[in-house]
């Protein structure tokens, strides 16, 4: 039902972009291959969520500054956040920074935890309903995006799919 619903919500999109859905199906395949090293690492090795989030931030650092090189990227996030403090003003942005930041911990946190003690499949599937949330939000508070009755059927089966796969597991748990 989960994928069924994003091939219907995928069909209604009238903006079709192949480079964008090449990067969507790679995000989503590294994720999945996230998790799983997640709960490996924590459920079958026994390392917690806290020295999980540790090695992730330690091991990922010189992956992500080589990428930062190679693209350019880190030169105009620089310059961005430079420009952006004198339009917003430093204390401004520098709260903005940190609530980010906390968000930011907070979600690899609840992911790291919800992985370790359930399975990167119930994470992935509690994921996608955080998808969908986001995409609703997105569909009214950004805009740009033209609703369509393929969109919303496509979403309201991945949702279905979701909540149903997740009563299934509470069930199962029970």
């Amino acid at each position: 039902m989960v994928v069924i619903g994003c091939f219907i919500a995928g069909a209604g999109d009238l903006s079709f972009d192949l480079k964008g859905y090449v990067l969507a199906l790679t995000s989503c395949f590294l994720q999945a291959s996230y998790l799983l090293l997640v709960e490996f690492s924590g459920t079958k090795q026994g390392v917690g969520t806290n020295e999980l989030l540790v090695y992730n931030a330690s091991l990922s650092l010189p992956f992500l500054a080589v990428v930062l090189l190679i693209t350019g990227e880190g030169k105009s996030a620089l310059l961005g956040v430079s420009s952006a403090a004198r339009e917003v003003g430093s204390v401004q942005l520098l709260l903005l920074l940190a609530v980010t930041s906390l968000a930011g911990v907070g979600l690899n946190f609840s992911m790291f935890l919800c992985t370790t003690l359930n399975s990167a499949l119930t994470t992935t599937i509690v994921g996608t309903l955080k998808g969908v949330a986001a995409t609703f939000l997105g569909f009214f508070l950004l805009g740009g995006v033209e609703v369509h009755a393929l969109n919303v059927a496509g979403i309201a089966l991945n949702t279905l799919g979701g909540v149903v796969y997740s009563v299934v597991k509470y069930n199962a748990r029970k």
